[in-house]
Order: C-alpha cells, then structure tokens, then sequence
C-alpha cells in the first residue's frame, strides 16, 4: 500500500484538501498574476474559499499577492511541479492511460487532469503535456509538423527544450481563422523556441479544386510542401466534423452532405464517421493520411468528453504513436457503445 492508498484510507479529508489546493495553484500557474474572483469562477468555487485557501496558502510561502493579483512564489512553483506526479496517481490516471492504450491500440498515452472541453486552464494543461512529449521526441535534424488550434499554440508557449538543428513547418493550410492559432504563426513561435529554423506555407485550407491545383504549380508552394512531406514528427489535433466543416466555411449543402454521412471527426482535412471510415476529404493543403506512414512519430493532441467519438473513429482507421488527452475524455472513450 502506498502513501496515496493510506491517505485515501485513513484520511479522505486530506486527500480534498490536497485536490483543492492543487486546483488553486494550477490556476494561479496559468492565470498569475490573478484576483480571487477570477480564481473563483474559473474554478467554481465561493470566493469565501478562495480567500480562505489562498491566506493558507500565502502563510506556507506557496503564493504571494500584489497590486494586480495572486502570483506563485519560487517555493510554490517547486510544490506545483513536486505534487503533480501524486495527483495524476490519486486521480488513477496511469491505470487509465493503460486502459485506453489498450482500447484504441495506441502505444502511448498521457492524460491530464480534468475536462478542457468545460475547462480553458485544463486546455493550457494539455499543451504543456504535448509539450513535454515532443521534447522528449525531438532529435537533431528532426522536421517538426504542426497544425493550428488554441492547444497548438499553448504547446508552443510550453516547450522547454533548445535544440539548433531543427526546421519547423505548419502541417497543412491557414482557416482562415485568428492569426495566432493558425499553424504558420504557431510553427514559427515553436521554432524559435527551440531555436530552430521555420518554413511557412502561405495557402488557405479551403481552396476549390481548381484553385487548389493552379497553387500548386507555384514553385515556392511546391518547395514548402516538399519540405513538410518530410517530416519526421507531426503534432495535430482532431476536431469534431461539423465544427470543422463550419471553420473551413464549407457550403451548407456540403454541411449537410457531411451530415447525412455520419461524419464524425475530422483530422488533416479527412473526415471520418464512428467506424473509422473516410467519408469526405476536403479540398485542403498540406500533410495527408497518406503520408502518415513515412513519419517517424505521430503525437495527437485532443480532449473534452465530447471529442471521445471523434478519437475513437479516428483511432480505428489508423493509428498514431502517441495521444496525449484528458480525463474526462479517456472515461468517455472508454463509456463509448459498440459501433
């Protein structure tokens, strides 16, 4: 028995309190500097308890406060990153992960704490965890691929690791979404944190076919694309089918083509229903299902239990090296009915 399974036994009490504080510093982590209000609705809990945790807290020099907010101190920093390693095993997450390895058949997974889908911070959360994977990935050499999201670039705000000999390239196409979650601001923000260099690929993701082939005769389109096919390492999300339809600005009667198929997922411009097959391909640019074989790792990054059925029919037509999701997702993946 160990310290976690003692505690649950002879002290439940304390195992709330060190999942609440945990809660509060985490958001401290992302928010600082921070007011009690903010703190408190974003953790849904009283401001009461809030200020009650947080003078608890200041007194054991894990927090100090200031004319704009709650901050963490160097010794509360340290206790974040010590306490971690025993929520995630508290929570049960490790026996978690086995489980959906096993479910998806997916060699690797990491879970965080929490469900970004109803949780912003928990998002941050799973930007630093896909952050941490790729660092561990990366050699010298590596041609790193990235897509565009909100996840995406809080990787790219996480990444702790320097590595001169490597060259960065957006994944596939802009959305024409905000400029900095699209994959070329994020590939070039990750390059330079590593220190690498970067090649963008001006083209929108949603082109008519025949706008798709007169671009890519461009010589300096042709170049990039070249370059992003050989990619050693590929970091992307997955979305849900419909919102990604709406996000590429597809036509209604396409929607509702979609619709009426199933599509349940979408990943690099494929979209897929609950079984895994691909029931539509977008008119996009950049990586495809295709070229998934000839990359050495994979890493795919999404969570919130309402992205289960999207992971899982994305899963089953092919598989990737590592996923890095949530806990509510996990549960949900596992909860999922039999198609």
């Amino acid at each position: 028995m160990n310290i976690i399974d003692i505690l649950k036994l002879v002290s439940p009490e304390a195992v709330t309190s060190l999942n609440r504080r945990y809660s509060i510093l985490r958001a401290v982590d992302h928010l600082a500097p921070v007011g009690r209000r903010v703190l408190a609705d974003n953790l849904h809990v009283g401001e009461r308890t809030i200020r009650t945790e947080l003078d608890e807290l200041k007194q054991l020099d894990l927090v100090e406060t200031g004319s704009a907010g709650v901050s963490l101190t160097p010794r509360g920093q340290g206790a974040l990153a010590a306490m971690t390693p025993y929520i995630v095993e508290l929570l049960g997450l490790p026996h978690l992960e086995q489980q959906v390895s096993e479910h998806l058949g997916i060699p690797r997974v990491t879970l965080v704490p929490g469900n970004s889908s109803a949780d912003p911070l928990v998002k941050n959360e799973l930007g630093r965890a896909a952050a941490r994977v790729l660092a561990h990935e990366i050699r010298d050499g590596d041609i790193i691929a990235i897509t565009g999201g909100t996840t995406m670039s809080a990787l790219a705000d996480s990444i702790r690791t320097h590595r001169q000999r490597v060259t960065v390239v957006p994944g596939r196409g802009a959305l024409g979404e905000r400029v900095e979650i699209q994959a070329n601001t994020i590939a070039a923000k990750l390059a330079q944190a590593l220190g690498g260099k970067y090649r963008l690929l001006h083209a929108p993701d949603n082109l008519s076919r025949q706008a798709l082939d007169e671009m890519l005769r461009d010589p300096g389109i042709a170049d990039v694309l070249a370059l992003i096919r050989r990619s050693t390492l590929l970091v992307h999300g997955i979305g849900d089918a419909l919102e990604m339809a709406a996000r590429r600005q597809m036509p209604p009667e396409e929607i509702a083509a979609l619709h009426g198929l199933n599509a349940t997922a979408e990943a690099l411009g494929y979209y897929f229903n609950l079984q895994g097959k691909i029931v539509w391909q977008a008119n996009s640019i950049g990586l495809g299902i295709d070229d998934l074989e000839n990359i050495k790792t994979v890493i795919v990054v999404a969570g919130g239990a309402d992205k289960a059925p999207a992971i899982r029919a994305v899963a089953a037509h092919h598989k990737w090296d590592v996923l890095v999701t949530d806990q509510s997702a996990a549960e949900a993946i596992l909860h999922l009915p039999a198609v």
